[in-house]
């Protein structure tokens, strides 16, 4: 029996790529994971692909969630709580990457590029690890990016903001919820072969494996393996850390 079988997961920004791979991996082990998708549609193409991948069908159940608005992320832990009956595990995954110039970006679109993959994982982990306490602990894991560690080959500003402040509201709440028995992670990955990757040119995708010594984009399950392992019971002595899933193509 898998150490992560019965706990209540969820995981943000659930409906496709790693996100997705995500919530695969954890109902494999035996988890009750609750996902969030941007719309209704989004949700529930997910679980159409869940049903087909073969994911337990009472395993999983998705939650409608725009964390562009400030009030989602309560209202989501809340959502949640309530219909599993607490929370265990929570992987901050949800993110926008912006617009196809980053350097054009407006100051409202940089504002929803910050609130979506940073503001949101703060509130989300503040609400959490309180339900985490209750239950006398718990494991938060946030997906950060090599972007916010080397500045960004194919991302903008925002973004790389965004993520290089993912890494930090790790440490920080690493250290204020350790009271709490709540562990709190990061994981960065570099380039990972995905949906929204494969629709980048030719000539940037070859730029970014000759950048990497491993000279490959990384897997979905490469991430959701690092995942795995900072919710689990092997992990009991891990917090405030980033684990770079990336190929080498940052040492640090």
């Amino acid at each position: 029996m898998s150490e992560l079988d019965g706990k209540i997961v969820l995981v943000t920004g659930g409906t496709r790529g790693i996100g997705f791979e995500l919530v695969r991996s954890f109902a494999a082990e035996g988890s009750s994971v609750a996902f969030s998708g941007a719309t209704a549609d989004s949700v529930a193409q997910a679980a159409v692909r869940l049903k087909e991948v073969g994911a337990p069908f009472d395993a999983c159940r998705g939650f409608v969630a725009d964390f562009a608005d400030a009030d989602t992320p309560s209202r989501l832990i809340a959502e949640v709580a309530k219909a599993f009956g607490g929370i265990d595990v929570l992987v901050c995954n949800a993110g926008v990457s912006g617009p196809s110039d980053p350097w054009i970006v407006q100051a409202e679109e940089w504002d929803r590029i910050l609130a979506v993959n940073l503001r949101a994982a703060f509130f989300c982990a503040r609400d959490a690890a309180e339900e985490m306490g209750a239950k006398g602990g718990g494991s938060i894991v946030n997906i950060a990016s090599v972007a916010g560690q080397i500045g960004g080959a194919a991302t903008g500003p925002a973004y790389v903001a965004a993520k290089a402040g993912m890494i930090g509201l790790t440490r920080s709440l690493s250290r204020h919820f350790a009271k709490l028995h709540v562990r709190v992670n990061c994981v960065a990955p570099a380039d990972i072969d995905t949906d929204m990757t494969a629709g980048w040119p030719d000539d940037l995708r070859q730029r970014l494996v000759a950048m990497t010594p491993l000279g490959r984009f990384g897997q979905v399950d490469e991430v959701s393996g690092a995942v795995l392992f900072l919710a689990g019971g092997g992990a009991s002595f891990v917090t405030g850390q980033t684990i770079n899933v990336n190929g080498g193509i940052y040492m640090g």
